[in-house]
């Protein structure tokens, strides 16, 4: 049931999205919206004399903004922001909605970063990825020196023995 919902709701998405789309490129080919251009290359004026969104960078703008969402549409991505304090059920909600344990929910604070969710389909294991890898390398090598000399002190321990 919501796989089709989803699936006729992003329809009706794409659909308007095009139409904007097509809306917005009648609108640039119409002698108005090219006005700031005529305008600042006749007089040397940049000022514009239409609102900013009728201009013709503002109307790229639109378009390059409608384009963005209708690729986001057609790929079924979602940005969906959680925030809630501490223990509130966060990693909770999210696995329930992705309907698997992606997120650890734990009795101790789990995701203390902002995390991000991506789905690939058909892509069933989740991926970690850090956006800031070097505090993490650091802590990494730091755990592996400590484990090497713990190795070293236990293997001079047993050759006393």
């Amino acid at each position: 049931m919501h796989t089709q919902t989803i699936f006729e709701l992003s329809q009706e998405a794409e659909r308007l999205l095009q139409l904007s789309l097509q809306n917005l490129e009648a609108l640039s080919t119409m002698p108005a919206a090219m006005l700031d251009n005529a305008t600042s290359a006749l007089t040397g004026e940049t000022s514009n004399v239409l609102p900013l969104h009728f201009s013709t960078r503002g109307l790229e703008a639109q378009q390059s903004m409608l384009n963005n969402e209708l690729r986001k549409i057609t790929r079924l991505e979602m940005v969906l922001a959680i925030v809630g304090t501490m223990k509130a059920g966060k990693s909770t909600t999210i696995n329930a909605i992705v309907g698997t344990e992606v997120l650890p929910n734990r009795n101790r604070p789990m995701t203390a970063l902002p995390t991000l969710i991506r789905h690939t389909p058909g892509q069933k294991e989740p991926v970690l990825h850090f956006s800031h890898v070097a505090p993490i390398d650091t802590l990494i090598k730091q755990m592996q020196k400590k484990a090497r000399q713990l190795r070293s002190r236990q293997a001079g321990a047993t050759v006393r023995n």
